[in-house]
């Protein structure tokens, strides 16, 4: 059982990353380079519900292998295998962040940005509140990639003499 939990933890976090790793790489730079900007924008935001989905449900299976491990497997709450578990509910917490509030507030900014035109005094502002919230969310997401490398790497050094 002990290495079921710790192929669900690995395999939950590997995939995440991955996932962020992809999209923001490949996916999205090709989607903005091949497609008009507004095709783009609505291609993305399409992608959005289902790429922040994979970040729930592997952030889920990885906190509750995570418990479930430091619970079972006799391990310290306040050693590695507690920062561990920490670190996962931060990231899913972020992902949370970005994914139910971010979103939906940049989906809003990005409609109300279409609605007014390039040509319109308002739309200067209203595209600074886009970049800002896009910004926000690329850091958020930065750090959900850097904590499950980190994350990776506790789970490699931890796991080598068990």
């Amino acid at each position: 059982m002990l290495t079921t939990l710790k192929f669900l933890l690995t395999l939950s976090i590997s995939f995440w990353i991955g996932a962020i790793f992809f999209f923001s790489f490949f996916a999205a730079p090709s989607i903005f380079k091949i497609l008009p900007r507004e095709t783009a924008g609505n291609v993305v935001s399409d992608i959005f519900p289902k790429y922040y989905l994979v970040a729930y449900v592997c952030g889920l299976v990885a906190v509750i292998s995570s418990l479930i491990l430091l619970f079972i497997g006799n391990y310290k709450i306040t050693g590695i295998h507690g920062i561990r578990t920490l670190g996962i509910l931060i990231m899913l917490g972020f992902a949370l962040y970005a994914g139910q509030v971010i979103r939906p507030q940049a989906h809003a900014v990005r409609t109300e940005m279409r609605s007014v035109g390039e040509s319109s005094p308002k739309y200067p502002e209203i595209r600074k509140n886009f970049s800002r919230l896009h910004m926000k969310s690329a850091i958020i997401n930065l750090v959900i990639f850097i904590m499950g490398i980190a994350i990776v790497f506790i789970n490699t050094y931890t796991y080598r003499d068990s």
